[in-house]
C-alpha cells in the first residue's frame, strides 16, 4: 500500500539566529584578542572600566540611551580615575589630563562594545 501524505512545511524560523550568534562570537574573540594586545596601563585602566560597566549594564542604564549624556560619562571617567589612582597613585603624575583622557576613550569604547552587543543580542531574538 503507497500512501501519499502531503505535510506542509511548519512555520520554522529561519537560520540566521545561528549565524548572527557566531557573529557575536568572533566579535567577542576579536574584541578579547585586540584588548590582550593594549599596553600595559591600557589594560590596567581597562579593568577598572569594565567593572564600571558592570553596574552599568541593565536595562534603561545610560549606557545604552541613544544620546548618553557627555557630563555623566565624565563623571563616570572622574569616578575611574579616582578608584585607579587609589591602585596605582604613581602612574601619569605629572602628564596633566591625559590620564583621564585615557580613561575615557577606553570608557568610550567599551561603552559603544557593549551597546552594539546588546543590539544585536536583541535582534537574534526578535
Amino acid at each position: 500500500m503507497n500512501h501519499y501524505f502531503h505535510f506542509e512545511k511548519p512555520a520554522v524560523p529561519t537560520m540566521e539566529p545561528a549565524r548572527g550568534t557566531m557573529k557575536l562570537w568572533e566579535m567577542e574573540e576579536d574584541e578579547s584578542y585586540l584588548k590582550y594586545l593594549y599596553p600595559q596601563i591600557t589594560q590596567q585602566i581597562n579593568e577598572f572600566v569594565e567593572d564600571s560597566c558592570d553596574q552599568m549594564e541593565y536595562e534603561g542604564s545610560l549606557m545604552f540611551d541613544l544620546y548618553p549624556d557627555k557630563t555623566a560619562l565624565r563623571i563616570m571617567a572622574s569616578g575611574i580615575e579616582k578608584e585607579f589612582r587609589k591602585k596605582y597613585p604613581d602612574s601619569y603624575t605629572q602628564e596633566g589630563t591625559l590620564l583621564r583622557d585615557m580613561i575615557e576613550v577606553v570608557l568610550f569604547h567599551e561603552i559603544m562594545y557593549r551597546r552594539n552587543r546588546y543590539r544585536n543580542h536583541k535582534r537574534l531574538y526578535l
